[in-house]
């Protein structure tokens, strides 16, 4: 697949430049997914879901969401 530059694309692209084994680059793309930022949109993803339970319970969350100032997640940032 094509990621562009994405931040594990970019950071395990540059780990292999400097001639790091295959372990080392993987592993370096992996630690970009901890921030919130890119791959911590996932686990806010999960809470998202988690916290609106059930499918008839979701446009109702959707509509509530700008007052509390919740983020809704998929939009800003694709997941």
């Amino acid at each position: 697949a094509e990621h562009e530059l994405n931040a594990p694309t970019f950071a395990a692209r540059v780990t292999a430049a400097t001639l790091a084994d295959i372990y080392a680059a993987v592993t370096s793309a992996c630690g970009t997914l901890k921030g919130p930022l890119h791959g911590g949109a996932n686990e806010e993803s999960m809470k998202m879901l988690d916290e609106i339970k059930t499918p008839d319970r979701a446009e109702k969350w959707m509509m509530d969401a700008p007052a509390r100032k919740a983020k809704i997640m998929g939009f800003g940032h694709p997941v």
